[in-house]
């Protein structure tokens, strides 16, 4: 299963190749070729080494109805709750041809598959076309004088999911082991606030958590619009990667509260970054709560600690959060309760998020598992075992 790890509120070559380690039905390496054929349109085609009856990907929302279209003569996509599968009625086969369009939703609980940027270009999100046991070696293709960025490579599974390619006029800056790329749209005050935070709490971070990131870092910020009401901060984090997305009328004109709500974002979508710069284990795919409402204690802890956040406006924000988790009852079954509830049972156990995460991060190391609740409870015990 897929979850996204974020929180709402190179060289450039027309040819790329990536080595991924994604979900096959056979287990072995896959081959997927993805080519942007027109300003809206990609063609995606999968090879198999062996004869495979059915791939088998975890649903998206209604993106695969809406969006996907199979070519191959004989296969056809059945759309499912849980599991979309392309298939021959139980016949093997080799390869198949997918064609997918534009797509605009954003499906809750699943990373979007298209950030669209102003300048007509785009990025989209790999790890939607690759399945549970897939292993995949992936290239990638841009329109004519288009340029293709790859995500970066998935550290911890070779040949897995992947963050998202970029195709489309703008280039990257380069600054150390980050990568950036910014829509030409971006409010002044937002470009300044995503470079100062970060920049400002991946020192932290560095420094608190006793680890430097394992990885060069990608990110990319693209604007979906200002025409709508309101302020839409979309942040979502992946190895070695930070995809942020705003919209509404609202980004438009500085304020400082629309600062600091960006500031708690980036230092949330970083947090997810460090809980991930791990040589094994790390974040799993139960109990979202422990990653996520971990990264809202330590974004606020970075937040305080950096002078980005007053005292006061983080207990107001703490407040908040509690308030929002009683209405809940402490459950964290819903998508509020993941963050809200999270944060709060954090906060209940009276230890120190920066000791408690950095004995998770070598428990985690030392053992291969995951983040879980048992690890947790060991270490707030004094225990310091992963359980």
């Amino acid at each position: 299963m897929r979850r996204p790890i974020g929180l709402c509120i190179a060289a450039l070559m027309p040819f790329i190749a990536i080595t991924a380690h994604a979900a096959e039905p056979s287990g072995a390496m896959a081959s997927i070729e993805v080519r942007h054929v027109a300003p809206e349109t990609w063609r995606v085609e999968y090879r198999f080494p062996k004869a495979v009856k059915e791939i088998r990907l975890d649903a998206v929302g209604d993106f695969r109805q809406k969006a996907w279209r199979v070519r191959s003569p004989g296969l056809k996509l059945a759309a499912g709750e849980k599991v979309d599968v392309i298939s021959a009625g139980g016949k093997p086969f080799k390869a198949a041809s997918i064609e997918i369009t534009r797509y605009d939703g954003r499906p809750e609980k699943n990373y979007a598959p298209f950030n669209r940027f102003s300048d007509g270009g785009t990025a989209m999100y790999l790890g939607h076309l690759q399945g549970e046991a897939m292993r995949a070696d992936i290239r990638l293709a841009g329109l004519q004088q288009e340029n293709v960025i790859a995500p970066p490579q998935n550290r911890q599974k070779p040949g897995g999911e992947r963050g998202y390619a970029y195709f489309g006029p703008a280039q990257a800056v380069q600054a150390d082991a980050v990568q950036v790329l910014v829509d030409p749209k971006t409010p002044d005050w937002a470009r300044e606030t995503l470079l100062d935070a970060g920049a400002k709490v991946a020192q932290y971070y560095e420094k608190a958590y006793q680890r430097p990131l394992q990885e060069k870092l990608f990110i990319t910020v693209s604007i979906g619009g200002f025409e709508g009401p309101g302020i839409s901060m979309n942040g979502g984090a992946v190895l070695g990667q930070l995809a942020y997305h705003f919209s509404g009328a609202q980004m438009i004109g500085d304020h400082p509260k629309k600062r600091e709500m960006l500031a708690r974002l980036v230092a949330h979508e970083m947090a997810h970054i460090w809980q991930m710069s791990t040589t094994r284990g790390g974040v799993g795919e139960s109990d979202p709560w422990i990653h996520e409402g971990g990264a809202e204690a330590m974004a606020l802890d970075a937040v305080a600690q950096t002078g980005i956040a007053s005292a006061e406006s983080v207990a107001a924000y703490r407040a908040a959060q509690t308030a929002t988790c009683d209405k809940l009852g402490d459950k964290v079954d819903s998508y509020a309760g993941i963050y809200a509830c999270g944060l709060a049972r954090f906060e209940r156990l009276g230890v120190g998020i920066v000791p408690l995460w950095r004995a998770m991060m070598a428990a985690t190391e030392a053992t291969g598992d995951t983040y879980s609740e048992q690890m947790i409870r060991n270490i707030a015990a004094g225990t310091g075992s992963g359980g």
